[in-house]
């Protein structure tokens, strides 16, 4: 992975990778995961001892290799003159539903958790409070999410929309994933991406189309936030 793509497309990329085209954002298979809410055993943007931006990528595999509930699906070998890695991980026998980065292949850079629909926002939003930023992404006519950016925790959380043509973001919307950012990440993240002002529990319409509220400085140019 050279750069962390934008909010919806990364989410995006790995569900349809994982399911072959087929998606099930509501995935029984994936994460069964409530730390975001409990705190336990460390607070975001922390996650099970590992948090981006400081966490070495050799002690991360160190830490999922050593947890019986999580086995590494894939480790794709370095690419000459690119130093960055990355393994995707999964619970159980289940497939994989979870991405580790790290650009210098060093430090964590970023890691993304496809979860179960365990959680809901409402609780999360109790203890979090408003998020800075969102962003719609609708998948098919049934299914779409809003991306829930909190930039002091350097956080996106993923709420899933039913009939995201008439359907809306509430307090009962599941969490379907959770991105976690190292500082570095969350700046490039900001920007190379549009986004919208939280507006609160309303349409998932209001938090799509093209009239942003928020348009980063390196959006549109292809130097400062390549596509590949």
């Amino acid at each position: 992975m050279n750069r962390l793509l934008p909010l919806c497309l990364l989410m995006a990329a790995l569900l349809l990778s994982a399911c072959g085209g087929e998606v099930n954002l509501l995935d029984e298979t994936k994460l069964r995961d409530i730390s975001l809410m409990t705190g336990e055993p460390c607070e975001a943007p922390c996650w099970h001892g590992i948090v981006p931006g400081e966490t070495s990528y050799r002690d991360s595999k160190l830490i999922i290799e050593s947890d019986t509930r999580f086995k590494i699906v894939e480790e794709p070998d370095p690419q000459e003159g690119n130093p960055a890695r990355s393994f995707t991980f999964a619970e159980g026998d289940n497939p994989g539903c979870c991405q580790l980065v790290s650009r210098d292949g060093e430090i964590v850079s970023s890691f993304l958790l496809q979860t179960a629909p365990v959680m809901t926002f409402g609780p999360i939003f109790d203890l979090y409070g408003e998020p800075t930023y969102a962003i719609g992404e609708q998948v098919n006519g049934e299914q779409g999410y809003v991306a829930l950016m909190y930039t002091d925790r350097s956080l996106v959380i993923y709420a899933f929309v039913a009939n995201p043509a008439e359907g809306s973001l509430s307090t009962g919307s599941q969490i379907i994933g959770v991105l976690y950012l190292g500082e570095s990440e969350q700046r490039q993240l900001l920007e190379c991406t549009s986004l919208f002002d939280w507006a609160g529990f309303t349409s998932f319409a209001a938090y799509s189309g093209e009239n942003y509220d928020y348009v980063g400085e390196g959006v549109g140019d292809e130097a400062a936030c390549p596509t590949n």
